[in-house]
This record gives structure tokens, sequence and C-alpha cells, in this order.
């Protein structure tokens, strides 16, 4: 990473570089001679430093001033859900157990926050004060149109308008549990079983809402863009007045792979999951119906009954009551294959248990062999799950939790969000609807143009020849599909007599080099420029592959643009 000749560039005095302009547009007689006779074995390479680049996508400058591929970071847990760094993600169906129509989609927290759903403490609002939060309020569309605790509907006109008292509240009975009639379903004071942990007894509790029949033709829908997907739920359209907030992924009927394009850094996601299902009330088999409202100890005080059930990757904001209260809730072996016979208080490798590769600890398995097959093909990224835990925890406020995350450490970002499709947890094998995500694993490094920028150009001349010379290592721990590659670019700015701005897609030239060799000498004359700068791309790095770049080396000549 040599220096340029300081005749080329301009004069120092101490630290201060005097500018040397270029000469503005030549005429047909300008002599050859404008054109910078530069070296092309010079190196106009500058250090490795944060100011040398115009971007580093994952990839790390070091104290000792090379570069290295950022290892991936694998996400956790399914309660916080945020990318460390914006990358194209990628998500795939992989197995549906359930039967129960699962659609998933996901929502911004910010976003939420913004429409005032979440405090800054990041707890779901009840700003109408009627003992039910807004997010679930809005939900069902179960505020009341008018008086103080009024909220706008979520939709463009009710399909159904009747009303129930409860608690000294007036709530709207929802549209996504009532018929084509809109026949009220709203009991007082039903003797139901206590959903909370414990001996599950009989109390007096309201219910709201009912099953949809096998046909429900135009009822249990609250219209919208979607017929049975809450309108909040949907994305902004015409359809639901432009309040929905949701960003769908599958729907029933979906294709096998969806694009998400680029999810920002920094910004978490929540994932939901709608199903459609029978709503049934047994505690004691880890069954409970939707709970809109709570006493201070915990009890519900209204009940939901609905086929239209939502769950949250971020537990406590599910609706439905966790009736057992184990610690944790569920711990799987994601490499190993799920069998109905393996119970998870006494896993036995008799009844398929398999032992946890750094511990030798027997788990019950998670996903059923096939999954596990498909995951190790090609098409799901050659993402085999290794003999590794995942645990789901307790929500903390006494809801049910629904989703489980196994982030591979050989392969974290390519990870995995499994749900439980009933309420109340069912057979809690979080295995009923499975999806892949995969994440743009690319490292890039782009240099900021090589010569200093306070340098004008002369637009009659353009960069004809490049050398490039590299200096990297792969690593040992790399698979053989790894691999660094380079590119160069003499459009990287887009220049006039007076200034240049930045070109986000210059024409980039890969960089090919001779078997064994570490240098090449390149005609760039095919594509006029003179505003040169590199690129170079990790493929492949993964925790135990993370090559580094030690030294780029690049010199080039002008020539005069032919007219």
């Amino acid at each position: 990473m040599r220096l340029p000749s300081l005749h080329l560039l301009g004069l120092m005095a101490g630290s201060t570089l005097l500018s040397v302009a270029f000469p503005g547009p030549a005429s047909a007689s300008t002599p050859q001679s404008n054109c910078y006779n530069l070296d092309l074995e010079a190196d106009y390479v500058p250090p490795f430093v944060a100011e040398s680049f115009q971007f580093l996508h994952q990839m790390d400058l070091t104290p000792q001033q090379t570069l290295s591929a950022t290892p991936p970071l694998a996400l956790t847990s399914a309660e916080h859900i945020v990318l460390p760094v914006a990358q194209r993600l990628t998500a795939t169906y992989v197995h549906d157990t359930s039967g129960a129509r699962p659609s998933l989609g996901y929502l911004y927290v910010d976003e939420l926050m913004t429409r005032g759903y979440l405090g800054v403490d990041g707890k779901l609002l009840d700003l109408n004060g009627n003992g039910i939060t807004d997010l679930h309020e809005d939900l069902y569309n179960l505020a009341p149109a008018t008086g103080s605790q009024a909220r706008p509907y979520i939709g463009t006109t009710r399909r159904c308008n009747r009303t129930f008292s409860s608690g000294g509240f007036t709530y709207n009975q929802p549209e996504l549990a009532l018929n084509e009639s809109c026949t009220s379903a709203f009991t007082s004071g039903v003797l139901l079983e206590d959903a909370t942990p414990g001996n599950h007894a009989n109390v007096r509790i309201d219910v709201v809402g009912s099953n949809a029949l096998a046909v429900p033709r135009t009822g249990y829908s609250d219209k919208g863009l979607f017929a049975r997907l809450p309108n909040l739920l949907e994305p902004a359209h015409a359809s639901n007045n432009f309040l929905g907030l949701g960003h769908p992924v599958f729907f029933p009927a979906s294709g096998q792979t969806v694009d998400l394009g680029t999810i920002e850094a920094g910004r978490e996601l929540v994932f939901f999951l709608v199903v459609e299902n029978d709503s049934v009330h047994s505690p004691y088999e880890s069954r409970v119906y939707p709970c809109l409202r709570k006493a201070a100890n915990g009890q519900c005080t209204l009940h939901l009954k609905t086929s239209t059930s939502v769950f949250f990757s971020r537990s406590k904001w599910n609706l439905d009551q966790d009736p057992v209260g184990q610690t944790p809730v569920a711990t799987r072996n994601i490499g190993c294959a799920y069998s109905e016979y393996c119970s998870p208080e006494m896993p036995h490798p008799l009844d398929g248990a398999c032992s946890i590769a750094a511990t030798g600890q027997n788990l019950c398995g998670w996903l059923d062999a096939e999954a596990l097959t498909q995951l190790g093909t090609a098409p799901y990224g050659n993402t085999p799950l290794p003999m590794e835990a995942a645990s789901v925890a307790v929500s903390g406020n006494g809801n049910m939790p629904h989703a489980i995350l196994g982030a591979p450490s050989g392969t974290p970002q390519n990870w995995l969000l499994a749900f439980e499709d009933l309420n109340g947890g069912g057979d809690r094998d979080f295995n009923d609807a499975v999806f892949q995500f995969r994440g743009d694993t690319t490292n890039e490094a782009r240099s900021h143009v090589l010569y200093p920028s306070v340098l004008m150009p002369d637009l009659s001349c353009t960069i004809s020849q490049m050398r490039f010379r590299k200096d990297d290592v792969l690593g040992s721990g790399c698979e053989a599909s790894a691999a660094i590659t380079y590119a160069v670019a003499t459009d990287c700015r887009i220049c006039d007599s007076y200034s240049c701005i930045i070109n986000h897609t210059p024409s980039w030239r890969p960089v090919t080099f001779p078997t064994g060799a570490q240098e090449v000498l390149l005609d760039v004359s095919s594509t006029p420029g003179n505003q040169p700068c590199w690129k170079a791309t990790v493929i492949g790095a993964s925790p135990t592959c993370l090559p580094t770049i030690s030294n780029v080396d690049v010199g080039y000549i002008f020539a005069p643009l032919s007219p």
C-alpha cells in the first residue's frame, strides 16, 4: 500500500496538500500530454483505515490494518429478533403439520410504538383504560364506536355492529368471531375452569365470540384485504383504510420461498402466526380460550372464543394463558428427529431422545425426520442441524409462548422459527409450522476513489490499464465453496467540470487471476472512466471461516478518451 508519487497528486507542505486542479474539458486539439502520465507500477491504495472505504459490509478493520470477514452473529431467542447488520432475508416454508392453514408475517416494533401500541418500556398500552390492551383490542376491533373508550375502526366499514357489556365497560363483538348474520355471541358468567396454573377450579367468566363453521362463507371476517386475517396485520391498503401495519410473508397457498427484501439493522421484528382452528377450553389438556382481560390475580375475566387465533414470537403479546406453568416451557434437541413416544419430562434414547453433543444431556427431538433431511439439501442452504439444545422461556406475565428459535452454531445466519398452533400450548412440540430464514451473508468492502477528491478530473482522459495485486488468506476452517473475489471500476464517481458525486452502480469488472498468481494487468479501456475504485467480496464466511485481506495494491495509467 505505497502512497502515490507527490508530483502526481500535488505538493506537500507539512501536512497540507496543495491541490493541483485537472484541466477543464478538452477541445479536439488538446494534446495527449494533458492526460497525467501515472505510473502503472505505483500503488495508489492508501492504508486500510475507515476513511479508505466507501462502505464495509460485514467486514472488520483490524488493528493491524487488515480486513477480516465479520463472523455471522446468531439470534438467541424468538423474544428479541434484531438483525445485527442490514441484510437481504429470504423465508422458506419448511414444514406444516398443523392443518390450521397458518399465515406468517411480521411487525416492526418501532412502527407499533409510533402508532401508540407500545410504551417506551416495551409494554403494551391500554390508553382507553378498559382493561384490554389496545393492540389486542384493534386486532379484533373490540373498541366501541362512541364514548370515552372509542378507538378508530381498523378497516373501512363494520360488518357487524353488536355491542356487549362486561366488567363495567362496553365493547364491540369481534367480527372475526361472528357468523355471516352477525348473531350475538356473548355470554355472561360462564362456568369455566381457571386457566392459570394450579388446580383449575371452576370460576364464572364472561365469554364473547364463536367458532367458524367448516365453510364460513362471508362470516367470521373483518373484510379487509384478506378475509380472515385481522386487518391490523395486513399491509396498509385501501381495504383496511390504510391502517394495516403487518408485513405478511406466507399464506396457506403461498409458494415455497419468499424474498423479504432488505431488513434494516437494529429494527426489532416480531413475527406473528394466524391460524384457523376450533377454540377449546380444557386447561388440564393444555387447551384454553384466549383471554382478553385479566384480574389483578392473573385470572381471566373475559375470554375470547374464536377460530381465528394470533400468536406472536414475543410471548407477552399472546392472548392465551399458560395453564401448566412449567419452567422452561420446553427444551428440544434441534438435531434430533421428533418422536411422539418421547416424553419431554423423562427423555430416554429408547423413546427417541438424543444426547446434546456438548453436555451429553438427553432431550427429545424437535423437527420430524423429513424436515431434518430437507434442511440438509441445497434449496435449504445445506443446513444440517447439530445436536444442540433450544429452549422456550416462560413469558413472565402468565401468557403462553408459541415460538421457538433455532440458530445452528455452524450456520447461525440460517435460522429457524417454529410455532405451537394451539391456544394453551397443546402438546407443546413447537413444530406445527416451521420456517427457515436465510440472511445474505455476503461480506463486502468498497474503496473510495483512489486519489484525493480535491483533484478535479480531466474529462478528456480515461483509465486505460490497471494493475491489481492482492494478499489474502481464506483460513483453515473454510469449506471448498469459500472464496474472496475482487472487482474494479473506473466510473466510481460521476463528474462534470466542477464537482463529482458517488456512483452507487459503477461498471464493475471482475478481476481474474491466473492460477497461482497474486497480480494481474487489466485492460479497462472498454469501460471509460477516470474515477477508479475496487471492491472485495467474501463468499462462505462462517464462525470457523473468517477470510482476511492483508493488502491490495493498485496502479493505473491514463489515456486520451477516444472521440
